[in-house]
């Protein structure tokens, strides 16, 4: 009798240690370890060397060093150029940025960029053209998260000064590819179209300019702009120091590439940068 309740009592106790979780620390302890803290002032100052067409449609290019970086606090960013995310690796809409919604896998953003315009001196290709005002745009985005590491965005632009900036549409799609905690690459494409008013002022040539500048009168109606593809590679170097490398593709559509200025539809630009986190 001893030796079957002596039995017994050894199959109950390798059944119990069988069914107990692997992790060597308690259940409890795991479920109530504190998530990391997101800090609520962060930001990046940096330089960033960009290679690119001088206008949309130009076969002129120029090199162009940029200073650039980031101030976030809470919700709010002020961002210039560049390509660099916060700690969490959330990218940052450029210009003055209000986070209006977040939730799991949607985020609702509202934004003011400066819009430097465009200056006749840019090229030669531009002479008798005249300057494009700067402005002030509007930027509403609703970026989706469908699935991990894919993203999926939605954004409308507005001049809000009335310079002829008008209003553009964008739609875009990435994935990110993660390839250790110091690498990640970031495959996207966009697809952007435009209202009569911005691809006037950007495409069109009127019966003052065509006399000044010798091209053809052109009067563009809303319609596609272009589609945009791009290839970046970001690395954390240490928690103070990041970089990143992009190489992008574009191809002007609709009126956009019947326009008088462009000389070529298909365009590519590149840029590569470093900051440091504080």
């Amino acid at each position: 009798m001893a030796a079957a309740l002596g039995s017994a009592q050894a199959q109950s106790a390798v059944s119990t240690q069988a069914e107990a979780p692997p992790s060597s620390e308690p259940v409890s302890a795991v479920a109530s370890a504190p998530a990391k803290a997101v800090p609520k002032l962060e930001g990046a100052v940096g330089l960033v060397l960009a290679h690119k067409p001088a206008f949309s449609g130009s076969s002129d290019r120029q090199l162009k060093p940029q200073l650039a970086g980031f101030v976030r606090y809470g919700r709010f960013t002020l961002t210039g150029a560049g390509g660099f995310t916060t700690r969490r690796q959330d990218d940052v809409e450029r210009g003055l940025d209000a986070e209006l919604l977040r939730r799991e896998s949607v985020r609702i953003n509202l934004s003011l960029r400066y819009d430097p315009g465009r200056r006749e001196n840019e090229s030669d290709q531009l002479a008798g053209m005249g300057n494009i005002e700067h402005t002030v745009r509007s930027r509403l985005s609703l970026r989706w998260e469908p699935g991990p590491y894919w993203s999926l965005s939605l954004a409308s632009g507005l001049d809000l000064l009335g310079n002829g900036g008008g209003y553009t549409v964008e739609a875009g799609v990435s994935r990110t590819f993660v390839i250790d905690a110091q690498h990640r690459v970031i495959l996207g494409a966009s697809l952007t179209g435009a209202g009569d008013r911005y691809l006037q002022s950007w495409y069109g040539v009127t019966a003052e300019q065509s006399a000044r500048s010798g091209y053809l009168v052109y009067k563009p109606s809303e319609g596609l702009r272009d589609v945009h593809t791009s290839a970046t590679w970001r690395i954390e170097v240490n928690p103070q120091w990041s970089g990143f490398a992009s190489l992008g593709a574009t191809r002007l559509l609709g009126p956009a590439a019947d326009s008088p200025l462009t000389r070529q539809r298909n365009g590519w630009s590149m840029s590569a940068g470093i900051a440091r986190r504080f």
